[in-house]
């Protein structure tokens, strides 16, 4: 397996599953932690290693480190693995999933913004959701046809049962507190704003 992203919350769960699977990690890509991208390539041994600015490449533990958007492409051209786990945040991720369609690629995606504002240019990509109710749904869906309506469910984020006059008090804070999930800031805010639940009307609008 490919995985970009691999020190955020998603990654590093990633990583977890497939240290109890014995599933071989090919390349790691990661932003700025550098001490945990280090624990991560002794651990799983990958060929290849991508991180975000050239300034941190001589504390990188690997002979193989790749730089930036470009680095990313270089290793998804060179790498033999025909499965992505894209788990980079945000519109960042959007060119890494270009790619792999590009290439062929099965793309286990975590990075819903790449559908979001480019859904129309990834028809026909191989992908495996990787948001729970998008797994879901991809599960409850084999085999079936004519289905009417999708239901996406919220937890409700952090004010879920705070009344619309308190919202004009609360602060960032309050907004990373998310009462069931430990999640990067960037989907905790999501999710506490409840942006993150249109990010999924519109991804499972493309994927289904």
């Amino acid at each position: 397996m490919i995985l970009f992203g691999s020190t955020g919350s998603i990654g590093v769960n990633a990583l977890k599953l497939a240290a109890l699977k014995n599933i071989p990690i090919s390349a790691l890509a990661c932003g700025d932690n550098i001490a945990l991208l280090n624990e991560q390539i002794a651990r799983f041994k990958p060929k290849f290693v991508a991180i975000k600015d050239s300034k941190n490449k001589h504390l990188v533990k690997h002979d193989r480190v790749f730089i930036g958007q470009e680095g990313l492409e270089q290793i998804l051209t060179e790498c033999q693995d025909k499965l992505l786990l894209n788990a980079i945040v945000g519109f960042a991720g959007l060119k890494s999933t270009l790619k792999a369609k590009e290439l062929g690629k099965n793309i286990a995606l975590a990075n819903k913004e790449s559908l979001v504002v480019a859904g129309g240019f990834l028809k026909g990509a191989k992908f495996l959701p990787v948001d729970s109710e998008h797994a879901a749904l991809k599960f409850l869906l084999e085999g079936k046809k004519n289905i009417a309506k999708l239901y996406i469910t919220a937890s409700g984020g952090a004010f879920y049962r705070y009344k619309i006059k308190d919202l004009n008090q609360v602060s960032v804070k309050d907004a990373l507190k998310h009462p069931n999930w430990n999640m990067g800031a960037k989907i905790t805010i999501d999710s506490a704003t409840m942006a993150n639940k249109l990010f999924e009307i519109i991804e499972a609008y493309h994927l289904y």
